[in-house]
Formats: C-alpha cells, sequence, structure tokens
C-alpha cells in the first residue's frame, strides 16, 4: 500500500496490483482509510470557522467552532461507516454478475475509488463556491474512471459485465447519498443543525 496513490494516474496497474497484495478490509482501513476520511471533516471544519462562505460582498458567514467540531466528528463517523455500508452492498450485488469477489475486493474497491474525493477537499478549507464546485466535478471525474477501471479486476469479471456492475455500483451511491441527505435533514430539524456566526 506504500503506493496507494498510483491509483490516480495508472488506475489500471494500480487496481491488479492491488488484486495481488490482498488486502483486508481492516488493512485497508488501518493503513488508508481512517486518515484519508480526516481531510474532509478537518478542512470543512477550517473553512466553516476561520474562512467562512461569502456570497458576493457580504461579510462571511461562519459556524461557531462547537458547532462546526459537532459536524466535523459526526461527518467522520459517516464516512467511515459509509464505507463499509456501501462495501457490503457491492458484495451483495456481486453474485448477480457472477463475482466471487469477497467483502475486502468489494472494500478495497470503493475505499480506493473514493481517494480523489478525499483529496480534493482540502480545498475546503477556503471554501470558494465556483471553485470548490469545478474542483469537485473534476474529482468526481477522476473517481469514476478509477472505479471503472477497478471494477472488473477487483470483481473478478470480465469488462462488459465490468461496466454494467459499475452503473449498478454508482445508483447504489446515489441512493446513499440521499439517504445521507436526508439523515442530515432530520438531524438538523431535531435541534442537531450548524449554529451560524458572522
Amino acid at each position: 500500500m506504500k503506493n496507494r496513490f498510483n491509483v490516480l494516474y495508472n488506475p489500471a496497474k494500480a487496481w491488479e496490483q492491488l488484486k495481488e497484495e490482498k488486502f483486508t478490509v481492516k488493512q485497508v482501513y488501518l493503513r488508508m482509510v481512517i486518515w484519508m476520511a480526516l481531510l474532509p471533516p478537518l478542512f470543512a471544519f477550517i473553512g466553516a470557522v476561520y474562512s467562512g462562505w461569502r456570497i458576493g460582498y457580504e461579510d462571511p458567514v461562519k459556524l461557531t467552532w462547537e458547532s462546526a467540531l459537532t459536524i466535523s466528528i459526526a461527518a467522520y463517523i459517516a464516512i467511515l461507516v459509509g464505507l463499509y455500508i456501501f462495501a457490503r452492498l457491492v458484495h451483495w450485488m456481486a453474485q448477480t454478475y457472477d463475482s466471487n469477489a469477497s467483502i475486502d475486493d468489494s472494500f478495497a474497491l470503493i475505499a480506493y475509488s473514493c481517494m480523489p474525493l478525499f483529496l480534493i477537499s482540502v480545498f475546503s478549507a477556503y471554501p470558494l463556491l465556483w471553485m470548490n464546485t469545478l474542483l469537485t466535478l473534476v474529482a468526481v471525474a477522476l473517481a469514476l474512471r478509477i472505479l471503472f477501471a477497478g471494477t472488473p479486476v477487483m470483481m473478478n469479471i470480465d469488462k462488459d459485465r465490468g461496466i454494467l456492475f459499475t452503473n449498478s455500483i454508482l445508483t447504489v451511491a446515489l441512493v446513499l447519498v440521499v439517504a445521507t441527505l436526508v439523515i442530515s435533514v432530520l438531524f438538523w430539524a431535531n435541534g442537531m443543525g450548524p449554529v451560524f456566526t458572522r
């Protein structure tokens, strides 16, 4: 896993190496996920508390330190748990595509495919809407490229079924995003939302 960033610029070769090394869920968590998953909450905390969001020429809107910390901790836990749930769903779907992949393979596929999204979050330290949107779109495109390259390799299926399987994975991802938004709204509606300051 020392070359974990190879998946960003040479995904085909990196996936072959990852498949050969046969990492377990625990190893992927300890060597990559718990550290990379810190990036989005950490930089979002910095951006929310110290930089703030600015619309036009108005004063920046910020979160209180306590509110931002609570949301950041919840986000970190949600990322760690969400990745595992996502991998479980991918593993469950694998039998539909005649795949004999293990939960370890499924988790590695999901975790490494999310790497561009983890890395791009450093720009959350200075939340500028147009820049963050553009960079997030680039990160999503790169994550999709990595996922499409990795699905046939990690799931032990041919490329044609790999494309169909990847589309199913994306559908599950969209469902999980919507579920996360609903849960966030429920928390916010029950008094656990952000506290703004200027």
